[in-house]
C-alpha cells in the first residue's frame, strides 16, 4: 500500500476579516500562520524586510562566506531553510524548542513541509498587503523592532554568535 504524501495543514494568518494587513503590521503587531504536522503544531511569523536580511547575513555565515557555486543547489536550498526556520519559527512543539538550530533536525521531510508552508504563509501575506487599502492612519504606531530574529521564536539570538 502506498503511503499518501500529506500537505500540511495551514491557517490563514492570525488578522481578523476587516483588518487591514498593512495597518496591522505597521501598528507594530505580527502577522503569523498555524503549520500543523505530523511532528506538531507550528507557529511562523512573516519577517520584515530587516529580518529577511538577517536571514540572508546567516545564510552567508553558514556558507563560510564562500561563493554560492561552491555548493550544490541542493544545499543552498537546505541552508537556507535552515536558516529561515530558526529565525520565523515562533511557537514548536517541545522537542523542536530543544534544539540549538532547525539544521539539528534530521527530519528531511519536516524541515521541507514548514519551509513549503512558511513561503506559502509568505506568499499570502504578500498578495493581502499588496491588496491593502491603507493610506496612513494615526492609529498605526512605529513596526516592532528586531534586530536579532523576527521574534522571540525557538531559535532567537542565534543570527549572531
Amino acid at each position: 500500500m502506498a503511503e499518501e504524501k500529506k500537505e500540511p495543514e495551514k491557517e490563514e494568518p492570525d488578522v481578523g476579516k476587516d483588518d487591514d494587513v498593512l495597518a496591522f503590521i505597521l501598528s507594530g503587531e505580527q502577522l503569523t500562520a498555524k503549520i500543523k504536522t505530523k511532528r506538531g503544531d507550528f507557529v511562523v511569523a512573516l519577517p520584515l524586510p530587516r529580518d529577511l536580511r538577517a536571514i540572508e547575513m546567516d545564510i552567508s555565515d553558514r556558507l563560510g562566506n564562500r561563493p554560492m557555486d561552491s555548493f550544490s543547489n541542493q544545499k543552498i536550498a537546505d541552508i537556507r531553510a535552515y536558516a529561515t526556520l530558526d529565525k520565523v519559527v515562533e511557537e514548536a512543539p517541545g522537542w523542536w524548542q530543544m534544539l540549538d538550530s532547525a539544521e539539528d533536525c534530521p527530519d528531511d521531510s519536516l524541515i521541507m513541509e514548514l519551509y513549503r508552508g512558511y513561503l506559502q504563509f509568505y506568499t499570502r501575506s504578500q498578495k493581502s498587503i499588496a491588496r491593502s487599502k491603507f493610506k496612513g492612519d494615526d492609529r498605526v504606531g512605529k513596526p516592532r523592532i528586531k534586530t536579532e530574529a523576527v521574534g522571540s521564536g525557538a531559535f532567537q539570538g542565534i543570527a549572531n554568535r
